[in-house]
């Protein structure tokens, strides 16, 4: 990707992070980025087709981080701690999902974007689920394409909490809770040192 166009890129999801996607101005990426009006509606056009193009950039930075995570790890168990906690990777990026998220509900041209990138991290849980349960390693409450559902939920709530700055909770506790909260629907366990000790069960 040329280094103007990926400066257009990265300027509009750091504004993204803090105004939202309504609220990003063609002025302001120009701003955040050292560039004119005239070289971004050169490379993207409209302020939506920056946006969009923004979002794709960003969800195939997280797919090549899912794919890089899990290159080489052959452990289900390991491979399914990766996925999870890798979906909690900066405070940055859950505010940049929430928001598309968000304005997926209002913008047509952002739903499949939004649903692209869900669709790819939950095919490799289920794949992680199904292989752990041919192996041995999973136990499971319900079937595996349900039970990544649940996940997608979990990690969806947490990364909300993360972005809002809920009740100060860090990247770092909302992997732990995710990996505690994940745990039984699979049958095994984490280590209690991955978990707060503000969480930890009686007896843990």
């Amino acid at each position: 990707m040329p280094i103007k166009r990926d400066r257009i890129l990265r300027a509009a999801e750091r504004l993204l992070a803090i105004y939202g996607v309504d609220g990003i101005r063609l002025r302001d990426i120009a701003a955040e980025a050292g560039v004119s009006i005239g070289l971004i509606q050169h490379h993207f056009g409209s302020r939506d087709d920056v946006v969009r193009e923004m979002l794709l950039a960003a969800n195939a930075d997280r797919i090549l981080q899912w794919t890089t995570q899990l290159d080489g790890v052959d452990d289900n168990r390991e491979r399914l701690r990766l996925l999870l906690s890798g979906a909690l990777s900066s405070r940055e990026r859950c505010i940049v999902w929430t928001e598309s998220c968000a304005a997926a509900s209002r913008h047509d041209f952002l739903q499949p974007l939004v649903s692209d990138t869900n669709n790819a991290w939950r095919s490799w849980v289920v794949e992680t689920i199904e292989r752990g349960v041919a192996d041995g390693t999973f136990k499971l409450r319900a079937t595996p394409t349900v039970t990544a559902k649940m996940l997608v939920a979990l990690v969806d709530g947490l990364m909300l909490a993360v972005a809002a700055d809920d009740d100060g909770i860090t990247l770092e506790q909302a992997a732990a809770l995710l990996l505690h909260a994940a745990a039984p629907h699979v049958g095994i366990e984490y280590e209690t040192a991955e978990v707060p000790a503000t969480i930890q069960t009686a007896g843990s």
